[in-house]
């Protein structure tokens, strides 16, 4: 999964819904719904179908499906600079809060990484996150078995 941006510099509902739902199909295809778009509305997108409340409710049914599907310590929307910018972004607060709870750490070499290194968590088996920082600001996180989830420069 691509940290960042899936779409940009639009707001209009016929450009952000094929661009969700490419995603939804990538991410979750079993989440995406069928048939959302009227044929009429693929073949114009000026159609008033665009404007409509279903249309509307497609878009906050794929905007929810896609939150439900980010990343670890992620959320998917707008970025915080640019309402034009929807993609999936890294939450410094949900990270802050899993390494207050010791269910992340945080590390600028992974050596530091201890060898029994369990995170916090309820249920048996779960190694805990480790995210690595390195002295640029680039970051990757690695999920307990030293799987990489993500990284971002």
């Amino acid at each position: 999964m691509t940290i960042g941006t899936i779409s940009h510099g639009t707001l209009r509902t016929q450009d952000l819904i094929p661009t969700f739902l490419d995603a939804v199909r990538d991410l979750a295809p079993c989440a995406a719904p069928f048939g959302p778009i009227p044929s009429y509305a693929q073949e114009d997108d000026s159609a008033d179908w665009w404007d409509s409340e279903d249309a509307g409710c497609l878009l906050e049914e794929l905007t929810d499906i896609l939150s439900d599907h980010a990343p670890a310590f992620c959320y998917f929307g707008p970025h915080e600079g640019d309402g034009s910018d929807f993609g999936f972004w890294i939450d410094p607060d949900l990270i802050d809060e899993a390494e207050a709870e010791d269910e992340l750490l945080r590390v600028a070499d992974l050596d530091d990484v201890p060898e029994n290194w369990t995170g916090f968590h309820e249920g048996d088996g779960f190694s805990g996150y480790v995210l690595h920082v390195n002295d640029h600001g680039n970051a990757t996180l690695y999920d307990g078995e030293g799987f990489e989830l993500w990284g971002a420069v």
